[in-house]
């Protein structure tokens, strides 16, 4: 299984850059150029490898929450169907810059204690059901299901990791997270001046 889900997030990755690119493109165009630029990854040397490779070597397996955030840009800019709303993606950047915020240093070494060995309890899971019960609730039904989806597929094991961690959060979904607050925020305060 871990194999196919690193494929599964090498496809998105590059399907998701193929989607950046044919923005430049006129609607019905962008399908191919999505598919070609997949199809190029996979084919098409470059010095001695695959692209398809390169990315799956660096990135290796990503977060469920990365997969569907990266699916729900796909989706909403191929074909206008919107997975997650704005509102829900806010939340949860802003839950994924906090929560890497406190695991990243500390899985370094950088505190005494180490947040990242509570994933291999049930208690995380606990947490994002709660997490989950309680955006329920307050009617961020998306961010409900997101977090019951994580917790699923943690269950289930469908990522070689142990870790609940694993299953929410991953260095490049942290990284990234800050940089869309930032874009996101841009985005609503140009469009609330105008």
């Amino acid at each position: 299984m871990s194999h196919l889900m690193m494929n599964i997030g090498t496809l998105l990755i590059v399907a998701a850059f193929g989607v950046q690119l044919s923005l430049l493109l006129k609607p019905p165009y962008r399908w191919l150029a999505m598919a070609c630029l997949v199809l190029l990854s996979v084919i098409l040397p470059v010095a001695g490898t695959k692209p398809w490779l390169w990315i799956n070597g660096a990135v290796g397996e990503l977060s469920v929450v990365t997969m569907i955030l990266l699916t729900g840009f796909i989706l909403r800019n191929l074909t206008g169907f919107s997975l997650t709303g704005s509102y829900t993606r806010v939340h949860i950047y802003l839950v994924i810059f906090i929560a890497g915020l406190l695991l990243f240093p500390a899985t370094l070494g950088l505190t005494q204690f180490d947040p990242y060995s509570l994933g291999y309890s049930f208690e995380l899971s606990l947490l994002l059901l709660a997490l989950s019960i309680f955006y329920w609730l307050f009617q961020q039904r998306h961010l409900a299901v997101i977090l019951l989806i994580v917790v699923a597929a943690d269950e289930i094991g469908i990522l070689s990791s142990n870790n609940s961690w694993d299953y929410l959060i991953d260095p490049l979904l942290w990284i990234i997270s800050p940089v869309m607050l930032v874009i996101m925020y841009a985005a609503r305060r140009t469009s609330t001046t105008k």
